[in-house]
């Protein structure tokens, strides 16, 4: 008896404890079934956000050159910033979908993109910033603001991402 208590103990522990991603198997769970719903339509979420991030932090603007689409009359209609957002929802989703179940890729490609970035000035501060927009705005999107799972599965992956930055 109580070995069986012992084991079903550990199974809920190792379910409970962070891996190398820095989420637990039920965060995992939570962002995969959430992103399922975001990625339906990626190019809208990511112009969203950026849009976001531009109306609340404005000095981002300048990080950008979206002057390759001189045809657009208002940003959010500009397929620079689209092409842009698209990029930065496939990493996320490559990241939820294929490395949060190997977290070597996880790292491998988190650490190419921190390299891509910091080229760039970007730091871990700018990265903090986005990554709580990205967060607040699919928590919003997806009407789950308050599943206390989902935000904690998110703000534990936005912070793995972030962390990055560290290096």
């Amino acid at each position: 008896m109580n070995d069986m208590y012992n084991s079903e103990h550990h199974e809920e522990s190792v379910l409970n404890s962070p891996d190398d991603t820095g989420l637990t198997n039920h965060q995992k769970a939570a962002l995969v079934g959430a992103w399922s719903l975001v990625k339906q339509d990626m190019v809208s979420h990511g112009v969203n956000v950026f849009i976001r991030l531009f109306e609340e932090h404005p000095k981002y603007l300048e990080y950008f050159d979206f002057t390759q689409d001189d045809a657009a009359e208002e940003l959010r209609e500009n397929k620079s910033l689209h092409a842009h957002a698209l990029n930065v929802m496939h990493l996320i989703g490559a990241l939820i979908d294929y490395g949060l179940d190997n977290p070597l890729m996880f790292k491998c490609s988190l650490s190419k993109m921190m390299k891509n970035h910091k080229k760039h000035g970007v730091n871990k501060e700018d990265v903090t910033i986005v990554c709580g927009i990205i967060m607040e705005y699919c928590l919003e999107a997806l009407d789950q603001r308050g599943s206390t799972t989902l935000e904690e599965a998110f703000s534990s992956f936005m912070k793995s991402i972030a962390d990055t930055f560290d290096e």
